[in-house]
C-alpha cells in the first residue's frame, strides 16, 4: 500500500487555520480487516501517521500474511474473534486488538476479556494511542 501524508485541518471564525498531523512516535506494523469506506479511511490515516500497514478483507486471510510479514498489531472486529485467534495461534508476537461496534454488549466483553480494545465509533487519535501503548509495552 502507498503511504500518503494526510494533514487535517481546522477552521475556526476569528482563529485562522490551525493544521495537526497525527504522527506515530512508535510506528509499528499493523493489520487490518478492512471492507468498508470508513475503514479504509481508517487505514489510511494510521498509515499517514507512520505506521506500516497490512490489509486484508477476510479474517481467514490473517494467517497467509502473519506469515509473510512480521506484524506486530492485528486489528478486526471482536465478532470475528475466534477466527482472529485460530489464524494467530502460530505467531506470538503478533498483538490482537479487538473493535467492537459501539453500543453493543461486545463492548464490555471485549474490555473484559482483552487488555485493550477499540470501538468503530472511537477516533483515529485513540486507534493511535491505543497502537502505541501496545507496542510500548511489547518492546
Amino acid at each position: 500500500m502507498k503511504k500518503k501524508t494526510i494533514t487535517l485541518t481546522a477552521l475556526a471564525v476569528g482563529k485562522g487555520v490551525a493544521f495537526r498531523e497525527y504522527t506515530a512516535p512508535l510506528p509499528g506494523s499493523i493489520l487490518v480487516v478492512a471492507n468498508t469506506e470508513a475503514e479504509l479511511a481508517l487505514v489510511e490515516r494510521l498509515a499517514a501517521a507512520g505506521h506500516d500497514i497490512h490489509v486484508v478483507s477476510d479474517p481467514s486471510e490473517i494467517g497467509e500474511e502473519l506469515q509473510n510479514h512480521d506484524i506486530d498489531v492485528v486489528l478486526a472486529y471482536y465478532s470475528a474473534r475466534e477466527v482472529v485467534e485460530d489464524e494467530m495461534s502460530s505467531m506470538a508476537s503478533a498483538t490482537f486488538i479487538p473493535v467492537t461496534m459501539d453500543g453493543t454488549p461486545e463492548t464490555s466483553e471485549a474490555s473484559g476479556r482483552y487488555q485493550r480494545s477499540l470501538s468503530n465509533e472511537d477516533s483515529v487519535l485513540k486507534y493511535l494511542k491505543t497502537i502505541h501503548w501496545t507496542l510500548k509495552t511489547q518492546s
